[in-house]
């Protein structure tokens, strides 16, 4: 395979309209079970503009989760394009997506996906410390965001 230049990414990017914060380009996402292929995803594509909401709605199977994985940089697709900020987010490896999901994107899981032995607090204090926020100023932001959703009563809880 050669190496792509990034004045070729460049060249090969579609073109984006004004405040376009996501763009998913023929994306396909296919699962290799034993001597099956599973194609979760064919060949989407969208943009999705700054501030703008969306839906991603679909019966169970549809691929829905597996394109919120792909947006939310916790899979990588099988083949396709996928900018997040104007950059090519979906050649990157694995300490990159890293990086782009403790900078860039948030992703809010359906179910809980807390830490059973740890607190309340640690739980919510858990992504500034990776992030690299201070000791001090995380357990504040930590204290203050509970507080603000009624669980500070609940703070030294686990989440069972």
């Amino acid at each position: 395979m050669a190496a792509t230049t990034s004045n070729e990414v460049m060249e090969q990017k579609p073109h984006l309209s004004t405040g376009d914060v996501i763009v998913v380009e023929n994306l396909w996402r296919t699962y290799d079970m034993g001597s099956e292929q599973v194609h979760a995803l064919r060949g989407v594509s969208l943009n999705i503009k700054h501030n703008e909401y969306v839906a991603i709605m679909g019966p169970s199977g549809s691929g829905k989760s597996t394109l919120m994985n792909l947006i939310g940089c916790l899979d990588t697709p099988t083949q396709g394009r996928y900018w997040l900020n104007d950059q090519l987010v979906s050649e990157l490896n694995d300490d990159e997506l890293a990086r782009i999901r403790n900078k860039e994107i948030g992703f809010v899981f359906q179910t809980f996906n807390l830490l059973a032995r740890a607190s309340s607090l640690h739980n919510v204090e858990l992504p500034l410390i990776y992030n690299g926020t201070p000791a001090a100023a995380r357990m504040e932001r930590a204290i203050e965001s509970l507080t603000n959703v009624g669980l500070a009563d609940r703070m030294h809880h686990k989440p069972n």
